[in-house]
């Protein structure tokens, strides 16, 4: 990729995962208010993954587990975001909330493929893989067992439940085992050039 434009691309995506952050907080503040402290960071799950993918593009934080757990972070909820927004179309896509439900769904699956262009280099070992597959599910038992699950249409919650829950075990299990394949993947590789300059 020409640098001038590798350049671009990426000053472009890290004010894109900026101002997602910024909505993203907004969306949650109201939630976050009358959330317990000790609860508050159960609350938050896009953007404060997107933050945590911003401190690892930069060159903040530079560790293997932790960027393990922000892509899983990022591929399940930017996934789990679009699965509850398709479920309650009857809801989000009506015709007020249509043009930003659109824009959300694009913005969240742009989400999950930063999310794989952050799965890392150097393979992890199996406790990596059970720290992130614990901490997920201690999300999900937060969520919909002590409250800190977003607010979106009570509807179906069991369903929606369930597959977050699966999703905390499967997803996790498929990116350690796929890390390779994922990181040769054509789009993968190309992200990759856009947020770490490679290529």
């Amino acid at each position: 990729m020409e640098k001038g434009l590798q350049s671009s691309l990426f000053r472009i995506a890290i004010a894109l995962n900026m101002l997602a952050v910024i909505i993203g907080m907004y969306f949650y503040a109201g939630q976050l208010a009358n959330t317990p402290l000790q609860l508050a960071i159960f609350v938050p799950d896009c953007p404060l993954y997107v933050f945590l993918a911003i401190l690892i593009i930069l060159g903040i934080v530079r560790n293997g587990l932790f960027s393990f757990i922000v892509s899983i972070g990022m591929v399940k909820y930017g996934l789990w975001t679009v699965f509850v927004l398709i479920f309650h179309s009857g809801y989000y896509f009506a015709p007020g909330m249509l043009a930003v439900s659109v824009v959300f769904v694009l913005g969240h699956i742009g989400m999950a493929l930063e999310g794989l262009a952050l799965v890392p280099k150097k393979p992890l070992a199996l406790p990596a893989l059970a720290l992130a597959i614990a901490w997920f599910l201690m999300n999900d038992f937060s969520d919909y067992f002590l409250g800190t699950v977003p607010l979106i249409p009570p509807e179906g919650m069991g369903t929606v439940r369930g597959l977050t829950i699966a999703s905390s075990i499967i997803l996790p299990v498929a990116i350690f085992a796929l890390a390779i394949r994922i990181r040769e993947n054509a789009l993968v590789a190309w992200l990759r050039g856009i947020l770490f300059r490679e290529g």
